[in-house]
């Protein structure tokens, strides 16, 4: 029960990036306008959607099987407000980054995010000083370590620095927000 509430905030996030898929899909929409179109004034709302778009179903399922590993990891040690406001800190930090200093092209996807929480799982086993969360970051690192491979320019059709700057978002805000260290 209490895992189910903790969750909440998970389920939630996912239900609605699914959500806006599956209306851009059956309304037959092209959404990667609602991406981010660095330095551009009249898109700088992608900043905070861009999460929510993706350009298939296999992109979509990629984001969401680790979206919901780390979103887990994540909601499991804290409540359910706490990792929505997490998330949308690091899709506004790192869709700033992406905006400000990107390659002109719309960056969509929920990878960002992904990376974001990446950065910030790792960051908390070295500044939260809780055994747990050294456990719980060797862990990732050794299963999803390879992801860090993704923050460099290997594939002209991912945006390496909607990765780059989710996990430099995650790494701020793991420093930042420190709850109950001793």
């Amino acid at each position: 029960m209490i895992a189910r509430g903790k969750l909440s905030g998970l389920l939630a996030l996912v239900l609605a990036i699914w959500a806006v898929y599956l209306v851009g899909l059956v309304a037959g929409m092209d959404l990667s306008g609602f991406g981010v179109q660095p330095r551009n004034w009249e898109k700088l709302y992608g900043v905070l959607t861009w999460p929510f778009i993706h350009a298939d179903r296999t992109h979509l399922m990629n984001n969401s099987v680790t979206l919901i590993v780390f979103g887990a990891i994540i909601s499991l040690r804290s409540s359910s407000r706490q990792f929505l406001g997490l998330s949308f800190l690091i899709t506004l930090y790192a869709g700033l980054g992406v905006w400000l200093l990107a390659r002109d092209a719309s960056h969509i996807g929920a990878s960002g995010l992904v990376f974001g929480y990446f950065g910030y799982i790792m960051t908390r086993g070295i500044y939260d000083g809780r055994i747990s969360s050294i456990v719980i970051s060797t862990g990732v690192m050794l299963l999803f370590g390879g992801m860090i491979w993704g923050i460099l320019p290997t594939d002209a059709r991912v945006s390496w620095e909607g990765h780059l700057f989710g996990f430099l978002a995650g790494v701020v805000l793991a420093v930042r927000y420190q709850p109950g260290r001793r």
